[in-house]
């Protein structure tokens, strides 16, 4: 009987204790969660932006990227960082000088270059051997990255007189400052330009780098010759040179040197010179990187923010 009562209080017990744990429902008590609040693996993945308790986690990876080959940019870039045909494949590929600034701005581990003439308040550029690209640093020569503003032309185009005339207010006093206004004179003792009184259109199309530079000087030259319409498309300094090969332009921009087979077809003007920055999020901490280093990243052989120490 005592092993009876024993075994009927032992199941009343259990009962009372299920009926505790929920709801008349069935549903979950309040002091349990439901199965929506358990965090799920997913939600443990950090996204780009994540950084724990505000401090940069150096053991992501590297987000490497970079412009399209025939960029005058990326030429410019790779020839004289060392890295030359050896861009990492995990590099993202992008085209347009804005689009870098956007995804460095959107992923806090990410790395890129951009003229220095492009630089935005979103991005952070680093200094490079302990030197920081400026007008002052690009013209005394101590930072090392850097590379011409090139208008060319073909030879039919450069007996054109409003192509002449452009080209002679580019490197005038007037266009000069321009040159100056972000970038580098690419000549001290410019004479003054005067109005020509010309007027027709003139197409110039190529590098995105330059782009922003021939931008300000058409501006400044239609103040003295309002009747001249310039349009400039971009495509980068591959595009510029082929096109004004072609004489489908009349101007093409370049951002590196020409070659010697491109100088068979074309004459080429040095307008001003510019600075290539590496660039980084403004929440990356790093401050400054080697020229080695910079090599290291962008040809893959360092993949971690870590490495870098």
């Amino acid at each position: 009987m005592k092993k009876v009562l024993t075994l009927l209080l032992a199941s009343l017990l259990l009962l009372a204790v299920i009926s505790g744990c929920t709801s008349p429902s069935g549903s979950p008590s309040q002091n349990e969660p439901s199965s929506t609040d358990v965090p799920s693996a997913a939600d443990d993945t950090p996204s780009e932006q994540d950084n724990t308790n505000n401090q940069f986690d150096n053991t992501r990876p590297i987000s490497l990227i970079t412009r399209e080959e025939g960029s005058g940019t990326r030429g410019a870039f790779v020839e004289l960082t060392g890295v030359n045909e050896d861009m990492s494949p995990e590099a993202v590929v992008v085209s347009e000088t804005n689009e870098i600034l956007t995804k460095v701005e959107e992923n806090i581990f990410s790395i890129s270059y951009v003229s220095l003439g492009s630089l935005s308040e979103g991005v952070k550029a680093v200094a490079i051997d302990g030197v920081a690209p400026s007008t002052a640093t690009i013209k005394d020569g101590t930072f090392k990255i850097q590379r011409p503003f090139i208008v060319c032309v073909n030879a039919e185009k450069a007996e054109n007189e409003l192509v002449k005339d452009f080209i002679a207010f580019m490197l005038s006093a007037e266009g000069q400052e321009v040159s100056a206004s972000k970038w580098i004179k690419a000549v001290d003792d410019a004479p003054a330009y005067t109005a020509s009184g010309l007027s027709g259109t003139l197409k110039v199309g190529g590098s995105t780098s330059v782009d922003p530079c021939m931008i300000e000087m058409v501006k400044v030259y239609n103040t003295f010759n309002p009747d001249v319409q310039i349009d400039i498309s971009g495509g980068g300094s591959g595009t510029g040179i082929s096109e004004a090969t072609d004489g489908v332009i009349d101007i093409g921009m370049s951002s590196r040197d020409l070659t010697a087979d491109e100088l068979a077809s074309l004459s080429a003007t040095v307008i001003a010179q510019d600075g290539v920055a590496v660039i980084v999020n403004k929440e990356n901490p790093l401050e400054n990187l080697s020229m080695e280093q910079v090599k290291s990243i962008f040809t893959g052989e360092v993949t971690a923010w870590s490495e870098l120490n």
